[in-house]
């Protein structure tokens, strides 16, 4: 559209949501008119908006079955239309089911990348339910909502803290899985003849068919682990092979129809809620999750996609000072990008039926991503990929010669005996070889935090009086001791440097020139050497997403920040995230100034990995008191918690940003009204990043039907969005 263009040119690109300008370098942002978002025609109109932020698993209300199901989202689009909020944004709603327990509640370990989460299902609303079965989801709905269920005390380890009422993982899915069975039972071979069925199922064979397949080999195996499936765990199963496996005349029919027809209705159930979000003109934004279960259908369909033999994760930031190792195989970019990326443009095709937006979680990964190998169970012995090595030629110029000396653990008696204390000679016993004096290296296939991790978890700690934790942190400190990672190609040529080297004892123990030398060339590699290399892979990767759909992106851009990102996020008018308590490098303060925030970013004041607003206030007397006095400009000291005034004080800061979105942690706006606050702040927190293994249980203190009662704090949120000028007008 032409500057000041016409109504007919605008409704033209509102179809398509992201329109080119510029001949692609630039884009405008529009958004359809009949979500009455205003007109957005121009990268200059500066349209800005509010929005709120929860896990649908969180939310409470009295249909759902002791979790928040997809319907639920039509009572949140009420109560944003209510409180003027135009963004309602989840995290990832895709089946992550492997073990049918708590280990299962991690959101971002998709089995399927297209399978929504059978969690999120309302069984009693589904239609054609026979009576019968219709009155025992109900008599199980009132049962896992009833307080009284809760009668032990719900404790989050992580966390420390007692949790209320929150989600039994195991207790809901394992319930839910009975009930439908009974009902596919019932009905299923009535859906699976019906016309919306075959339409729904012949448009997504591709992946529907191999992922009901994966289930039933799950189920029947006892594990999702594929490479314990025999001949149908190893190598490339065919379409036709699993066609055969399915077809109806086969014995697995049953069992495989079965999660055909759960997905089925899952499907019509978030469509419904997000056509409802439409109606109220509430944008409804996904979460596209960085990466897969290894023990997942895509991994066991299309292993070729991915690095199996490696782990991804994130090195160490303020939500984990040892690094993240989240377990995911890394991508084969190279052998997806042959078809054009086919199967990322499948995945945002799928997520286009349902959401209107969607955040890209850790984008950074799209220009490398932090690869571990898979004889790691932390972070620290990560590398990014790709990225330009040191070469030895580079080590040569500046004198460093002794490469086995950097490159592999560092172990001396001292050290073991800081770590073990007297007793430090049964380890060197068990796990090392004496290699002359006071030195030791790992006996062979021990050089492993897995390794070592299922050695103890067979036999028990070495040391009785010492717990197997302290056993663990001690010999992962030892692996970890290294100060340079070989190339797993060119291992004797090509090297990268180990995260912080300068925090191991390996590295303390060298020369000062030696030492002086590497820091110089661990600088130059992570902040100057790569960023061209890395901004050309992200520009290779990531318009070929943006083209999938029409659906607005946003980029999760926190961590290690290249200094590529910002230009390449810029350019692809992709909006970026602020978090107050986490600035950017270029930023000095200790917090970032939301009046300083870009028009292309989502600014908020805290996020699922980290505490709320009013628990970090709790937390951390030190940043609390400068807060005070310097972003608030508050005279004396802090009140000692975050009441109702601070954290209208903090939302009304997010508000005022310029920043196109201001979206909100649900927890954080409850927490402007005392009867809505969860006086526990710290049990709001939903994640605890430092543990992969983190039981995800957060539920919402206030229910959905309370929420929408109390027309006092919704009037109030509205009139607040209104007076900062994020109400959907210019």
């Amino acid at each position: 559209a032409e500057e000041g263009g016409e109504a007919a040119a605008v409704e033209e690109a509102a179809a398509v949501a992201v329109a080119a300008a510029d001949e692609g370098a630039i884009r405008c942002i529009v958004q359809n008119d009949d979500m009455n978002l205003g007109k957005w025609p121009l990268y200059k109109t500066q349209w800005r908006g509010a929005g709120v932020a929860v896990p649908v698993f969180g939310l409470r209300s009295q249909e759902g079955m002791g979790v928040g199901e997809f319907l639920d989202l039509k009572a949140m689009a009420d109560w944003c239309a209510k409180s003027k909020m135009k963004i309602l944004q989840l995290l990832p709603v895709t089946d992550t089911t492997t073990h049918w327990d708590e280990r299962d509640s991690y959101p971002y370990s998709s089995i399927s990348v297209f399978a929504l989460h059978p969690l999120y299902l309302r069984i009693q609303s589904i239609k054609n339910i026979p009576a019968d079965i219709k009155a025992e989801a109900e008599k199980e709905v009132k049962r896992l909502n009833d307080p009284k269920y809760y009668t032990d005390t719900q404790w989050d380890e992580d966390l420390q803290t007692e949790l209320d009422r929150p989600l039994h993982y195991p207790e809901v899915i394992n319930t839910k899985r009975k009930l439908l069975w009974k009902l596919h039972q019932a009905i299923g071979a009535e859906v699976l003849e019906s016309a919306e069925f075959r339409t729904f199922f012949d448009r997504n064979e591709r992946w529907i068919r191999p992922y009901g397949v994966f289930c039933w080999l799950r189920d029947f195996f006892g594990t999702a682990d594929h490479e314990n499936w025999g001949a149908l765990g190893t190598g490339k199963v065919s379409l036709e092979k699993l066609r055969q496996l399915s077809a109806p005349d086969s014995d697995l029919y049953k069992g495989i129809s079965f999660y055909w027809v759960v997905q089925y209705w899952l499907h019509l159930q978030l469509k419904e809620a997000s056509e409802y979000c439409k109606s109220k003109g509430v944008v409804l934004k996904g979460d596209l999750p960085i990466g897969i279960d290894h023990d997942s259908v895509d991994a066991w369909f299309e292993p070729h996609l991915f690095n199996m033999n490696k782990k991804t994760g994130a090195p160490p930031d303020d939500y984990a000072q040892d690094g993240q190792n989240w377990g995911f195989p890394t991508y084969n970019w190279g052998e997806m990008r042959k078809d054009g990326f086919g199967w990322w443009r499948a995945r945002l095709g799928a997520m286009s039926e349902y959401f209107h937006a969607y955040r890209i979680d850790h984008i950074l990964g799209f220009f490398r991503i932090w690869e571990m190998p898979a004889t790691a169970t932390g972070g620290l012995l990560g590398k990014f990929s790709p990225c330009l090595p040191i070469t030895k030629e580079e080590l040569d110029r500046e004198g460093i010669d002794d490469i086995d000396r950097l490159c592999e653990p560092y172990v001396k008696r001292h050290l073991m005996e800081r770590l073990f204390g007297h007793d430090w000679k049964m380890i060197a016993d068990k796990w090392f070889d004496s290699w002359g004096g006071d030195t030791y290296r790992f006996k062979p296939g021990l050089w492993s935090e897995v390794a070592i991790r299922d050695i103890v978890a067979r036999e028990g700690s070495p040391i009785g009086y010492k717990q197997p934790k302290e056993i663990l942190q001690g010999m992962n400190t030892l692996i970890n001791n290294v100060i340079l990672l070989r190339d797993d190609h060119e291992p004797w040529t090509k090297f990268y440097p180990r995260i912080e080297m300068w925090k191991t004892s390996s590295f303390d123990e060298l020369h000062g020139n030696t030492k002086h030398k590497l820091r110089t060339m661990y600088e130059a590699f992570f902040w100057g050497k790569q960023d061209q290399y890395w901004a050309d892979e992200a520009m290779m990767k990531l318009p070929p997403l943006l083209d999938a759909s029409s659906m607005l992106v946003c980029g999760e851009d926190l961590g290690m920040i290249p200094a590529c990102v910002a230009g390449v996020l810029d350019k692809l008018v992709i909006m970026g995230l602020r978090i107050q308590r986490m600035p950017p490098p270029s930023v000095e303060s200790k917090f970032g100034s939301c009046d300083s925030y870009p028009y292309m970013s989502v600014c908020t004041p805290s996020c699922h990995d980290m505490s709320t607003v009013a628990g970090w206030w709790e937390e951390d007397h030190g940043r609390r008191q400068e807060f005070w006095n310097n972003m608030l400009q508050r005279p004396g000291d802090a009140p000692g918690k975050c009441t109702p005034e601070v954290a209208t004080m903090i939302t009304e800061q997010h508000l005022w940003a310029p920043s196109c979105f201001a979206i909100f942690p649900i927890q954080d706006l409850l927490a402007m009204e005392d009867s809505l606050a969860n006086h526990n702040a710290k049990s709001d927190q939903i994640n605890w990043p430092p543990n992969p293994q983190h039981y995800w249980r957060w539920r919402c203190k206030t229910s959905m039907e309370d929420l929408l009662k109390n027309n006092n704090f919704s009037d109030r949120l509205k009139h607040m969005v209104q007076n900062c000028g994020r109400d959907g007008g210019y």
